[in-house]
């Protein structure tokens, strides 16, 4: 098992973005909220994903980046907990706090959030 988050699996099309974010179904699990679709992804992935930390909850681009950071991390190391889904995913994980937590915090959460939307899509793999 490979604990990558490969270019391929970011999120960069604008369109699907757009898309995401207005028909998107929502789950959230304090601090974090996912909206996904189904959507075309390229070969060999299951999802693509967008982190998103809003400007309104960390004010100071440091704590931002280091958030979006600290979500790539735990993507990359506990996606292989998330079902695969009968078709590809698009995802956004958007980060709800208003301050800096630390590591363990935001795993917890993040698992928490795997667990919803694991409920929420059986496996189909």
């Amino acid at each position: 098992m490979q604990f990558t988050f490969s270019k391929n699996e970011k999120l960069t099309n604008r369109i699907l973005f757009d898309r995401l974010l207005t028909e998107g179904i929502s789950l959230k699990a304090f601090p974090f909220s996912v909206k996904y679709i189904k959507a075309p992804v390229p070969e060999g992935v299951d999802r693509q994903v967008a982190i998103v930390v809003p400007k309104r909850g960390l004010k100071r681009a440091v704590d931002r980046n280091r958030t979006k950071r600290q979500i790539r991390e735990l993507y990359r190391l506990h996606k292989h907990k998330i079902n695969r889904p009968e078709n590809s995913h698009v995802w956004s994980i958007r980060y709800l706090g208003n301050r800096t937590n630390d590591y363990a915090f935001l795993e917890k959460g993040f698992l928490a959030l795997i667990e919803a939307y694991n409920q929420d899509n059986p496996n189909h793999a």
